[in-house]
Formats: structure tokens, sequence, C-alpha cells
């Protein structure tokens, strides 16, 4: 019976397809040549001697095949058929069914239609039979195309796994090695030289046993500059090797560059980069913390500028002033007061510098909010702890610490004030020209060390945390360039 699933072919239809006038299946439908078969006596037993052998057709009573086969004396070969396939099923379900070269029993029948047709129509029908070698050909075409199809698919997958392996083994993304020149490294890192990088990561590779790596705020311990851990260490292999990511950090203190451009460059994720920049901003900072130092009384001396060997001058040891950094504005209504500057308009947060005469950092204070006068800083930032008696101090109009350094018997050297007066006299304005000469390399070694853009520019609120291991970092690498003055 038929289902939902039954379909019939348009060659059973008089117009091709199912019309009004002629709504059912008519041609075609294997009824045409269908002879009645009668009963026959069962098979008489063979004799045994060899002579007497009579051939002895099939019963093919018990035949179901819808195959008409003529029993015909010229159709004695047709007769022959085995009495298996005869009396099964002969209802084509697929074309698969009767496909392959059959010397015995006739050619393959691979159409749907073979219900309607006998074996010996086919060698009657050569319109028929060319259609089943088409459609034969076209079978062995498709298996072809299948096959071809499959290979290429192997191939491909081949291909790509090739493509793989030769991606593992290609350098990606921008390596230490590529560092020639020394304008390039310094243009990169701020690293006067490529001698002075490669021994600057001599030293501070020998304390990267002891670092855990930065893993997020909540999973990192505030105590201590970077965290000990065993020398061993377990876990997958560094995305990048250690001295690539010393210079991812130089890089990102250089240039001011973004988390997604380091990841870009060296061809890690931007996740990567921000781990590996917390924890070597900690790691460079307690190791290059040694670069900024007050040096001793005798050692100022030799290295006193021709220009501070005037009558006067030649006790300076410390030249401070103080500068400012621009940060986010927080969201927090008191961190937003604390840090907005009326001086320049913007949050921002402030640091005490102290240089000695030839340009060289000697003391860098805590960052402050930009709220912070100049004098409480001063005060309160332990910039007195390293000042000695008999040591004078020179700073703008606006450090008002003569008291204090007196208290510690040394001098403070600023331009003098015009309150109570109308103008100022000939010896003022010839001590406040000359203090201005001499003060001006404080400012130019501020603007030398921003020349890392990370501090020049407005500073991203997720990195006030490591503001100060920020700047102390800075200002040891700007005592790596020459001095500031000329000695003689």
């Amino acid at each position: 019976m038929p289902n939902k699933n039954s379909r019939v072919c348009s060659v059973h239809f008089v117009d091709g397809e199912p019309t009004t006038q002629n709504p059912d299946p008519t041609l075609e439908l294997g009824h045409k040549k269908i002879k009645k078969l009668c009963k026959r006596a069962p098979p008489t037993p063979r004799d045994s001697s060899p002579v007497m052998r009579k051939r002895v057709r099939p019963n093919i009573t018990t035949q179901t095949s819808l195959f008409p086969i003529d029993l015909s004396p010229s159709a004695e070969t047709a007769a022959q058929i085995d009495i298996e396939h005869s009396t099964s099923s002969t209802t084509c379900t697929s074309s698969e069914d009767y496909a392959g070269n059959n010397t015995v029993n006739g050619p393959a029948i691979i159409l749907d239609h073979c219900y309607s047709y006998g074996w010996c129509q086919l060698n009657e029908n050569p319109d028929f039979c060319s259609k089943v070698s088409c459609l034969k050909n076209r079978q062995d075409k498709d298996r072809e195309i299948t096959k071809l199809s499959e290979k290429i698919q192997e191939l491909n997958k081949t291909v790509r796994s090739l493509k793989a392996q030769l991606y593992g083994k290609q350098d990606k993304g921008l390596k230490s090695s590529d560092l020639k020149s020394d304008q390039t490294v310094k243009l990169l890192t701020g690293i006067p030289s490529k001698v002075a990088f490669d021994k600057l990561f001599e030293i501070v590779k020998g304390s990267l046993k002891k670092v855990s790596y930065w893993s997020g705020g909540k999973k990192t311990s505030t105590k201590g500059r970077y965290f000990k851990k065993s020398p061993k260490k377990f876990g997958p292999k560094r995305a990048i090797s250690e001295k690539d990511e010393f210079l991812l950090t130089l890089m990102k203190l250089r240039l001011g560059s973004t988390n997604a451009d380091l990841a870009q460059r060296f061809g890690i994720s931007t996740t990567t980069v921000s781990g590996v920049f917390n924890t070597w901003v900690k790691l460079l900072a307690c190791e290059l913390k040694c670069l900024v130092y007050n040096p001793s009384i005798e050692v100022v001396k030799k290295t006193l500028p021709k220009k501070f060997k005037s009558p006067g001058y030649s006790k300076v040891r410390h030249i401070i002033d103080c500068t400012e950094i621009f940060i986010e504005t927080p969201k927090n209504n008191v961190t937003k007061a604390a840090t907005w500057s009326d001086y320049k308009h913007h949050n921002t947060a402030k640091v005490l510098v102290s240089i000695t005469p030839n340009g060289a950092f000697n003391f860098v204070s805590e960052a402050w909010g930009g709220r912070t006068s100049d004098v409480y800083l001063t005060k309160e930032s332990g910039f007195y702890e390293i000042v000695e008696p008999y040591d004078a101090v020179m700073a703008d109009r606006g450090f008002t610490i003569s008291e204090d350094l007196m208290l510690r018997r040394a001098e403070l050297f600023i331009p003098p004030g015009k309150r109570g007066q109308e103008q100022f006299t000939k010896a003022e304005v010839q001590k406040t020209k000359k203090i201005a000469n001499l003060r001006i390399f404080v400012e130019q070694a501020i603007r030398r060390m921003k020349t890392f853009r990370l501090i020049k520019n407005e500073l991203p609120i997720s990195l006030i945390g490591n503001l100060d291991n920020i700047v102390i970092i800075c200002a040891a690498l700007c005592n790596l360039y020459m001095p500031l003055c000329k000695k003689a």
C-alpha cells in the first residue's frame, strides 16, 4: 500500500505529470504482456543413468516475480534463469540492486521502471538499452567524482596541518633580536644603547626565578614588590621569552602603547600583555631603584658643572621641583577632589623630584594628589632625610621651606619675591636671572623623564596603583643618559 513517502515517476503519466484529464498513472505499469501461468505436474525423478537424464523445468507455480517470462521454445535461454532469482522479489527499489555486469542472466537493469520489463524485452528495445548504458556511465562518473572529492578533502586536511606546523615554526611578532642598532633601541625602549639593553637584562634576569606573574587584582597579594616562588616553575611555557617580556614592558613605558597595540606587535593576547607589564613593572622598580641615589658630597664636587662654580652656588647639591602627571578622571568624588589641580585644570598626580647639578635624579617621591601643595609634599615626601648639613638646595619661588632647611643647617636658593615692593632692585634682578639659569636643569630633567610617553599623556586609572613604580623606572633609565650640563 502506498504511504506519504511514495512517489510515482512521470513516465507513468500520459501528460508527464498528474493533470485534470489524466490524474492517474496508466503507462508502463507492467501488465501489458503478463501471461497467466498454468500449473504443471511436479518434476519426475531423474534416472541415475546419464543417457536417460532429461532436462527438468523448474516449478514456476510459486513465482512471484512481475517479470514476464516467455516459455516458448524460442525463449529457451530466458527459461534457464536461476530459480532463486526468479522466486525472489524483482521489484527494483534502487538502481544499485541490479548494478554490475551479469553475463549469465543478461545486462543489469538500473532503471526504476524495471518492474515493467522482462529480461528478454531488453534485447528487443535498443533505445532502452542505450538509456541503460548512459545511466550506467553516469553512475560510474558519479562514483569517480565521489572518490576524487574524498581525495581532495584528505589533501586539504594535509595542507592545513602542514600550514599549521609551518606557522608554528615561524617567528611571530616582534622579537628582542630584531633590535639591531642603538637608535632603534633608544627609540623603542628609552635605553641609550643595545649594549646597555643587554647588560640591564642580564642584571634583572637573576630575579626572575622568584617572580610569580600577575594574574589579576583579586588573585594578587599587595604585600611586597614581587612575589616569591620556587625556582622550579610548573605550568605551560610562557607565550614569549623573558627578554621579549622585558622589551614589551620598556616599549609600553617609552611609547605609551595600548595593550591591544602591543598584543598585535608581539603576537600574543591583551591579557598576556597586561600580566607581563604588571609583573615586570614591579620587578624593574625593585631592581633599578638603586640607580636613583644621592651621591656623596665628594662625588658632587668632582662632577660639578662649570656654571655652578661661581661664588655662592658651589655648595648646591639638590635642585628640586614638582611635576604633575595627568590621570583619568576618577569616579569616586573624594578621589576626584583630591586629584584636581587648579594649575593644570585637570586631575593629576604630583611627584617631587630632585636632581644633582649635572642632571641626575637623586630623589623621586611617591605620587600624591594634584591638590597637594608643593611645600606640604616636600615636607611629607621624605626629602629632608637626604639633606645633610651645609647642603644648598635650589628651588622655585613657591618652595618656602627655608625654615625647615635651617633646622638641618642647610641653605635654600630661590628667586626673590616681590612682596612689599613695586619692582625688583638691580641686585634682585641679577639674582633671579642667575638662579633661573641654574634651576633650568631640573626642568630639562623632568622633560627627559617625560619622553616616556606613558607618564607624559593621560595615565589610565588601571595603572594608578603602579604609578610610583613607573616613575622610579623612568627616572632610573634617565640616569643612564649623558649629563645634562657639561662638566667644563
